[in-house]
């Protein structure tokens, strides 16, 4: 009996593109729901068919297009950029570099792509506002896949080897902006801040500034990754943001952030992997507080019908742990209700590392922060202008 099924218009959800596999091999056929990808599709289906269901001899890799070199590369770069079973924010710049590589040089053969071709992205890159860095972190990810296509023999080494002299952008020497730096965020700004955050939140901020620690270390703590054996304690979160270079975050815990966390370890004793900040307990007790505020009584003295709790154990789409998003999400509501500056997590971070560094010094400022050079501390940690006055005031 003759075959009748038809291989299917398919969606590479990596990079946006319509693909059809036809004996074995993948052919890319542009964007994904585009008119000119579906007559693509009708095309090398109906030349499939009229062939009795056989391709034309397969030609070389060398010379293939920037569309399939950029579908191959991100693939690579989809299973690469994985943290624990999630996707990592590296891979989303891979995609958006891509995408405008595709879409100015998709149908153009990868052997004629040259290093003016870069050029010509990196301006397009700056008029469209990007960072200085962050064009230049576009401008190196396409270098990357020109690598990876030689790798497998799609590129000519003398390719990848001439955009090589496309150089990064200088700061001053261009008109791509630069990155806000981030400054600390003042006490009292922090202290206006936190009667608009719910209790956990407004937990989790104080632990994270007396621990000087980066956000996603503050959201992801579990009393199990805590030693307490020390009078200052030590907590090693289970991942963070340097463990793929083989690195140990250690974060000191001293009495002040102690005793913000002793009810959470007191209350999570049965369950040391769970997150001891979780929107499930925030939920929770907005809801108790809701329902005591709310609720009232008929003659027997049982709760009204309209007012019984029919919540359901699960139903919930609240997760069990603060993202970077819900997290900053909620100290931007703060800070429109406190009438103050907007701010954002990251900035605890530079706040204490100031002052650490002020009345400590950098070295100190260093250990107590994580990291390993000094001159990232310098980054986090304002300097003491006064210091430099003092100096003056005597000597100058």
């Amino acid at each position: 009996m003759p075959k009748t099924n038809i291989p299917n218009y398919r969606h590479h959800k990596a990079s946006g593109q319509a693909f059809v596999e036809l004996g074995g091999r993948r052919f890319y056929l542009g964007k994904h729901g585009s008119k000119a990808s579906r007559e693509e599709y009708e095309r090398r289906i109906a030349e499939y068919l009229g062939n009795g269901r056989k391709l034309p001899p397969t030609r070389t890799k060398t010379g293939i297009s920037c569309q399939e070199l950029a579908v191959y590369f991100l693939e690579w770069a989809e299973e690469y950029y994985v943290k624990n079973g999630q996707q990592t924010e590296t891979f989303d710049h891979y995609r958006r570099a891509v995408a405008m590589w595709v879409k100015h040089y998709g149908n153009e053969s990868v052997n004629a792509f040259t290093p003016l071709s870069l050029v010509f992205l990196q301006k397009q890159w700056i008029e469209e506002d990007y960072a200085r860095l962050t064009v230049n972190r576009y401008v190196s990810i396409i270098k990357q896949a020109f690598k990876h296509g030689v790798k497998f023999g799609w590129v000519e080494a003398t390719t990848h080897y001439a955009l090589q002299a496309v150089d990064n952008l200088k700061a001053g020497r261009t008109k791509a902006p630069e990155y806000r730096k981030i400054k600390p965020v003042a006490d009292d700004v922090i202290e206006k801040t936190l009667p608009h955050l719910s209790a956990i939140v407004a937990d989790m901020v104080m632990v994270q500034y007396h621990g000087g620690m980066r956000p996603q270390d503050a959201r992801n703590m579990r009393s199990c990754d805590i030693d307490r054996s020390r009078d200052v304690w030590r907590y090693v979160p289970h991942t963070h943001k340097t463990e793929h270079k083989g690195k140990t975050r250690i974060v000191f815990l001293g009495p002040k952030a102690q005793a913000v966390l002793k009810p959470y370890l007191l209350e999570k004793e049965n369950t040391p992997e769970a997150f001891l900040f979780s929107p499930k307990d925030t939920v929770r007790l907005q809801n108790i507080e809701r329902r005591k505020k709310r609720k009232t009584f008929n003659k027997s003295g049982q709760v009204q019908p309209s007012q019984q709790d029919r919540s359901r154990p699960n139903a919930s789409r609240v997760g069990e742990q603060y993202t970077r998003d819900t997290y900053n999400r909620a100290i931007s509501r703060a800070c429109e209700q406190a009438g103050v500056a907007h701010w954002t997590p990251n900035q605890l971070r530079h706040t204490k590392g100031t002052e650490v560094r002020k009345k400590y010094g950098l070295e100190a400022a260093r250990i107590f922060l994580g990291h390993a050079d000094g001159s990232v501390t310098a980054i986090y940690a304002e300097p003491d202008l006064e210091i430099g006055e003092k100096v003056a005031r005597e000597i100058g």
